[in-house]
Formats: C-alpha cells, structure tokens, sequence
C-alpha cells in the first residue's frame, strides 16, 4: 500500500490549521488572547458591582469576544483617562464610546454598535417644562457631563449655560436643589438612577430626545482590520439570536 497517499493530505490539512492559527493570532490586538477593556460606570448601562462588571454594554460585549475565543477583563476608570489608555494602546478596547468625526480617526471601530443610546432633557416634574428643540433651553443653566461627546448643536449653543455635573447621581442631586434648571443625561442611565434613589416621581424625562446615536466598543489604533472585521461579524450573529433580546436595547 502506498501510505504517502494517506499521509499527505492529513499533513497538510494539519499544515493548513496552523498557517489558519498563526494568522489569526498575528491579527490580534497587543494582548493576545486576553483583551483588556477599560470604561467609566455607566450605571444602568454598565456598572461596577461588587460582584464584578454588569450591565447590557458589558454582558454583549464580554458574550460577543467570548465566542470569538477570547478571555475579557474590564477595568473601570475616569472616562478621559479610559479613552488615552486605549489611545496609547496600553488597553485594547473602551466600552460605551459615541462615534464623532475626530474619534473614527484616533480609535478603530467596528462595523456594528453595541446598541443605540437615547440622550434626554431631565427636568423637576412639578416645573411642567415642555422640551421642544434647542430654543426651549434658552436662559436655562442645563447640567452636562465633562469627557462626554454631545451633538454638534448642543456644544455650539449659546444662549443656556452648560454646567458640568462630575455624575449623573450629582447632577439629580443638583437638579433637585435648584442648582441647574435641567440635565442631559441617557435615558437608561437615569431610569436606573432615579429608582435607585427612590426620586422616580420627582424627575420627567422629555418625551423627545434631544440626541441619540449609535455606542460602540472601540478598539485601540494598533488593532487590526481583521480583528474588527471578525468582531463585526460576531457581533451581528451575537444581535440575531434571542440573546439580544435584553430590555432597554432597540
């Protein structure tokens, strides 16, 4: 028997496995087969529990890098600070980023979002404030979030004043002293907030949003296009299984 015949397909078939491996591999970002995330809490979204990260951003992007055969570690951290991190490639990716003209320059994203974010005006319910557009802020001190990306509109608007508010709990802290008017803030972020702090009947959210879009997790300069082509395709068979189907995502 002629045992060249057999023997030569099964080595190259394992011939090819490892070139298939050693590629993928060659593809990753810095850290291998464990990626280093970093984020700020995000409460409603994505949060620091004592039991370890939660939340709908953590739980689709930790489920999505698993079945790509990675092991994921988050570390939480000022948002400013997360986004140099992976800037420098010290970390591999940021979870909850917006996409701005600037950042698809500096970060490399994905072909799909994590999900779509809704950004609100909150106001004190017992105030009757009806938001329409921009206009209905005029002479209204409104509370933002420093680090974090509005629309274009909102940062050139000049005629309310734009406070800084260090977290969403202080900026309702704030909202229900009188010290600003109203806030900006997510729509999840802030169901999860005000229930929390038993003032769900104190706050009304407006009915429109005053600016949404998609949030991504982004990953440092030095990744690849194939890792992010891969991620993307895992991501969207992640969104058409049951999985995806989690309150608050649309």
């Amino acid at each position: 028997m002629n045992y060249t015949r057999y023997f030569l397909p099964v080595w190259r078939m394992c011939f090819s496995k490892a070139c298939v491996g050693l590629l993928l591999l060659l593809t990753l970002p810095a850290s291998a087969q464990t990626l280093h995330l970093v984020t700020e809490e995000w409460p409603g979204l994505i949060d620091d529990t004592p039991q370890g990260p939660a939340g709908v951003l953590w739980e689709i992007s930790k489920d999505v890098l698993e079945s790509m055969g990675y092991e994921v570690k988050l570390e939480f951290v000022p948002w400013r600070r997360a986004q140099r991190l992976v800037l420098d490639n010290v970390r591999d990716g940021i979870v909850g980023l917006g996409a701005t003209e600037e950042r698809e320059v500096i970060f490399r994203f994905p072909g799909e979002a994590l999900l779509d974010s809704e950004t609100a005006v909150y106001t004190l319910r017992e105030k009757h404030f009806q938001y329409e557009n921009l206009d209905s802020l005029k002479g209204m001190s409104v509370g933002v979030s420093p680090g974090y990306t509005y629309s274009s509109e909102i940062r050139a608007a000049t005629h309310f004043e734009k406070v800084n508010t260090p977290t969403i709990e202080s900026g309702l802290k704030m909202l229900l002293l009188g010290r600003i008017d109203a806030m900006l803030a997510n729509r999840d972020v802030v169901r999860g907030q005000v229930t929390r702090l038993g003032i769900a009947d104190q706050i009304k959210a407006s009915e429109k949003p005053i600016s949404g879009g998609p949030v991504y997790l982004v990953f440092s300069p030095e990744t690849s296009v194939e890792f992010l082509d891969a991620f993307t395709e895992a991501l969207k068979r992640f969104k058409s299984t049951g999985a995806y189907g989690i309150e608050g995502i649309r």
